[in-house]
């Protein structure tokens, strides 16, 4: 359970970092474009893309994973621990 735990917690830090790096090569993206350089643009808005798809697709198996865990946590401290019904 406890790397369970780390793996989701890694997936959010990394989806961070990713919507983060994204964003900042989108505002430079715009800057190269208004300062007329359209190739580093051009450039910088793939990277964006690769980068915040890269989050979506974080985001995507993040949410999947916590509702896996949160509809089977039960039967893994189970399996670990006796669990008396009342």
């Amino acid at each position: 359970m406890a790397l369970i735990l780390h793996a989701i917690t890694f997936l959010c830090c990394a989806n961070w970092l990713f919507g983060v790096a994204g964003i900042v090569f989108a505002v430079r993206a715009g800057h190269a474009r208004d300062r007329g350089r359209p190739e580093q643009a051009e450039t910088l808005t793939r990277y964006s893309w690769y980068c915040l798809g890269a989050a979506g697709v974080m985001v995507f198996v993040m949410l999947i994973l916590s509702l896996v865990m949160l509809t089977q946590a039960g039967s893994w401290i189970e399996g670990i621990v006796g669990v008396q019904q009342w």
